[in-house]
């Protein structure tokens, strides 16, 4: 039967099934699969039981398993069918302003205002952001369920929180497939950035991985397009003594040193 003839759905079925066919026999888990394609496994997780794909996420998975790219790129366009829109384009806002909008999101998840909801405004300028990118309201939906949920006691619940963390990390995983990776290293940036300054100020030293966010962000700077001096405060910023001699002090830098990318994007 020719691609050409199969419905969309019969074409995201047979192109996870190609997928998942190579990948059993190269007998690698969707961890492995991720890791070799160089993509989240929330990324590989929608493949599989998720929207249809974005392209460059197929590209990445035909090359790491050796299938033909234009025969899994030809059952990707079928199952998107001829009138879906690219990803990102038909949201608000410019193609220009997508860096500002993952920034802003990214900043958010880094500084846990999703899970703080201290401030209900700053919460629903997240979920814009989010929008903004090309998120559909439904996708966030579960961020605002999970709002109320924590807003309802006065403590922390385990089982809500962890709801919380698998909720953040689907919806990470979105952001994830519908923006490039030039585009994903924005969100991680904002992402980074305040989220070391949560973990100094809130968790540290209980929380000794903050080491291995600063060394991420200190590399991540050099693969974002920004003026070299703004870059060199960065690196600076990751290299600041832990504990701080005023312990909001990584929070202040990490809120002026946004205020300079938001003055750039």
């Amino acid at each position: 039967m020719s691609a050409e003839s199969l419905r969309p759905e019969e074409a995201l079925v047979e192109l996870r099934r190609q997928l998942d066919d190579k990948r059993a026999s190269m007998d690698w888990d969707k961890t492995q699969l991720a890791r070799q394609a160089g993509v989240s496994r929330g990324t590989i997780h929608n493949v599989f039981a998720g929207p249809v794909p974005r392209a460059e996420t197929i590209t990445a998975l035909a090359k790491v398993l050796g299938l033909d790219t234009g025969v899994l790129l030809n059952l990707r366009r079928i199952a998107a069918g001829e009138t879906l829109a690219p990803a990102g384009a038909g949201v608000p806002g410019s193609a220009e302003n997508r860096p500002r909008f993952l920034f802003q999101a990214g900043s958010a998840v880094g500084s846990a205002v999703a899970l703080q909801f201290t401030e209900s405004g700053r919460f629903e300028g997240f979920l814009q952001a989010l929008r903004l990118i090309g998120l559909e309201e439904a996708e966030t939906t579960p961020l605002r369920e999970i709002r109320i949920r924590l807003g309802q006691t006065d403590k922390a619940v385990p089982a809500v929180l962890a709801a919380y963390s698998g909720v953040l990390d689907e919806v990470i995983a979105l952001v994830e497939e519908r923006t490039s990776r030039v585009e994903f290293r924005w969100f991680l940036l904002g992402k980074l950035l305040q989220g070391i300054a949560f973990v100094a100020v809130a968790e540290w030293p209980s929380a000794p991985d903050i080491e291995g966010a600063r060394t991420e962000l200190f590399y991540l700077s050099d693969a974002v397009d920004m003026p070299e001096g703004l870059r060199a405060e960065v690196k600076g910023y990751c290299r600041r003594e832990l504990p701080t001699v005023e312990r909001m002090e990584m929070f202040e830098e990490a809120e002026r040193l946004s205020r300079a990318f938001y003055a750039i994007l």
